[in-house]
């Protein structure tokens, strides 16, 4: 009985031992599933999602307490009932959504720099079905800024360019759809038609490319995937914006696979840059008044073969970037011509040699070695 006893225990025993070792196994392999195996369901339906597909211009009115709403731009601001409607809705649907919208940004927000601040948008996922948000369930939209004064709504279809030429660059960056809203004020009527456009979800951004938002500050750009970094760093000189750094987080969001991969940084928010020329912009103090070009480098003295092979992918994009340009219809004569001409003389300096030096490589930092 003894002997019995001890075998039955010892089986057990064995037993007990096989299931750990195989919820350890388990274990194991779920987590060594890289992030973008595990999301590439999600992924893929992301990039069938209407919103930033399609590039028709989206029309739409937003009916609310519309100064309540614009006037909420405190610390303690809250979401405020809204009505959608989708005008030209193709498939006949119900077009009129209930939607919550509030105030967002920082700059932006102030009632001495805008008098319209950006919005962000939360919706009703089940309700969407069938319509061009079908799949959202949040979103920001830029606004035009002022409602009163000429040349914003020019302004705001410059940034949105701004995005579609990066998307040109790297499929890490936001998708933007550009739209025309007409904000009408429930208890006045009263109307404000204005371009705008909506930016993709930062979720969506990081889930689509299989990767997760890292929010680690003091990252410097060395330690960024370098073609990535390379490409920014001169596209943000292109574009003639200084407003970012990758240290402080700033205008920059840091995605990766894990916290063990290589990170890559996805640039926002350009109204600061020198092509768009915004009122409130001003050239950086470090540019000397009778400089040759306005702008600043920020990069860092990447190497001879990184740099030359970005200036060969920069030129190879040139006929991209200057299509894009010409066939956007909103934009009118004046302002495509001072776009084109803008990044005409980035491709004039990365032409030059001498410029490269003067501008590029002569005041950028070095890149520690290593030890």
């Amino acid at each position: 009985m003894g002997r019995l006893s001890n075998t039955i225990r010892l089986e057990n025993n064995n037993k007990k031992d096989f299931f750990i070792k195989a919820f350890l196994i388990l274990l194991i392999f779920l987590y060594s599933i890289p992030v973008s195996a595990v999301s590439r369901k999600d992924r893929d339906s992301l990039l069938q999602l209407p919103l930033f597909k399609n590039e028709k211009l989206l029309e739409l009115e937003l009916k609310t307490n519309l100064s309540s709403l614009i006037n909420d731009i405190g610390e303690n601001r809250m979401y405020h009932k809204c009505e959608l409607r989708l005008i030209e809705n193709e498939k006949q649907r119900e077009s009129k959504i209930d939607v919550e919208v509030m105030t967002r940004g920082n700059f932006r927000r102030r009632k001495q720099n805008c008098d319209f601040p950006p919005l962000r948008f939360k919706l009703p996922s089940e309700k969407l079905a069938g319509t061009e948000f079908e799949g959202q369930s949040k979103l920001k939209y830029v606004s035009h800024c002022q409602s009163y004064k000429d040349g914003f709504e020019q302004n705001t279809i410059k940034e949105y360019l701004i995005y579609k030429m990066y998307n040109l660059i790297d499929e890490h960056s936001y998708r933007v759809r550009l739209s025309q809203i007409s904000f009408i004020d429930r208890l006045t009527n009263d109307t404000i038609q204005k371009f705008g456009f909506f930016l993709e979800d930062k979720n969506d951004l990081a889930t689509r490319n299989g990767k997760i938002i890292l929010h680690y500050k003091n990252l410097k750009q060395y330690n960024i995937l370098r073609k990535n970094m390379v490409m920014l760093s001169l596209f943000q000189l292109m574009i003639g914006n200084s407003d970012w750094d990758i240290c402080r987080l700033h205008n920059i969001e840091i995605l990766s696979v894990d916290e063990q991969s290589i990170p890559v940084a996805v640039p926002f928010d350009f109204d600061w840059s020198g092509i768009i020329n915004q009122t409130y912009f001003t050239l950086d103090p470090q540019i000397a008044p009778d400089a040759k070009y306005k702008r600043i480098y920020k990069g860092y003295r990447w190497s001879d073969e990184e740099l030359n092979a970005a200036f060969t992918d920069f030129n190879e994009l040139k006929e991209a970037f200057l299509e894009l340009i010409s066939r956007c219809e909103y934009l009118n004569e004046e302002n495509r011509h001072g776009v084109t001409e803008y990044i005409q003389k980035f491709y004039e300096l990365i032409g030059s040699k001498k410029d490269v030096r003067d501008v590029i490589r002569k005041n950028a930092p070095k890149i520690p070695l290593v030890r």
